[in-house]
């Protein structure tokens, strides 16, 4: 069954950092393309940066505003278009038993894999991890026709792995995905937020970040009980690390660090920060 279809009400907000006000042409340009799909919208009020702050309103003022798309009867999916660092401030306001009783999807990504997750692990709702900004990129056109097939038409092509992806080590794993942004996921660690990593498939990309980063933060994982725990692991892209050609690779870190616990990887470059990458469901079980 289709997410949305022609006629339906999607909800925009940013519940991370602010969208600067120069950026109100680029959210035209995305409306446009949103309408010709035949999408009606209701914009959150806390898109734009206020008062000489990075932030769109106050925590509770956008977990206020998010509240009020996931309770509105005529909403029927929810688009973050922001990302930053701001995404965890909104969680202590959040009322996830009322959110339950209102399911719809939620889409976002980077620091939105925090919202991604608490709304996993709080509600048992399914997320997907895509920046509908990608709709008006460098690869529009691409994105526009994967957006339409994934939201909008009863293929179940979230619940796909026909994207392409090569193994780093073994043939084959399966189950419910979590993850996201490694740095965004992180900040969950220690919080009622993170959720149940036995035998889940842990999706990890990074937009920025050199290898030191990536080791510390992979390190943390394991640290925390990650790779013992989880089943598998998707790698999307690390742009900063691939656009400089780091060494060690990411590819030699988490082979590296996960030697032990013997566990499949693979890695893709159709998810991360790409203009030209597609959504996967945070929450959903997926086999590769």
């Amino acid at each position: 069954m289709s997410i949305i279809k022609r006629g339906d009400t999607i909800g925009l907000i940013a519940c991370s950092d602010g969208r600067p006000l120069k950026y109100k042409d680029r959210l035209k340009e995305l409306e446009k393309v949103l309408s010709d799909m035949g999408l009606d919208l209701e914009w959150a009020s806390t898109i734009y940066q206020q008062n000489d702050t990075p932030f769109s309103g106050t925590p509770k003022e956008r977990a206020d505003e998010l509240m009020r798309l996931f309770t509105s009867d005529h909403v029927k999916a929810i688009f973050d278009i922001s990302g930053g660092d701001a995404a965890n401030q909104i969680l202590p306001y959040l009322d996830f038993d009322l959110i339950r009783k209102h399911p719809k999807w939620f889409v976002g990504m980077s620091d939105l894999s925090v919202i991604n997750n608490a709304l996993l692990t709080c509600t048992g709702l399914p997320t997907v991890h895509f920046a509908i900004s990608t709709l008006i990129g460098r690869h529009a056109e691409r994105q526009i026709e994967w957006f339409i097939n994934a939201f909008m038409q009863e293929k179940d092509v979230l619940k796909q792995t026909d994207f392409a992806y090569q193994w780093l080590r073994g043939e084959s794993m399966e189950g419910v995905v979590v993850g996201g942004n490694l740095r965004c996921f992180l900040k969950l660690s220690g919080t009622r937020y993170f959720p149940d990593l036995n035998q889940k498939v842990l999706f990890l990309e990074a937009l920025g970040g050199k290898s030191a980063r990536m080791a510390s933060m992979l390190s943390q994982l394991e640290q925390i009980g990650a790779f013992s725990a989880c089943k598998g692991i998707l790698l999307g892209t690390f742009s900063e690390m691939q656009d400089t050609k780091q060494k060690p690779s990411i590819e030699d870190l988490i082979l590296h660090i996960t030697e032990k616990y013997h566990l499949p990887i693979a890695k893709t470059e159709r998810l991360g920060h790409g203009s030209d990458a597609i959504g996967i469901p945070i929450g959903l079980n997926l086999a590769f």
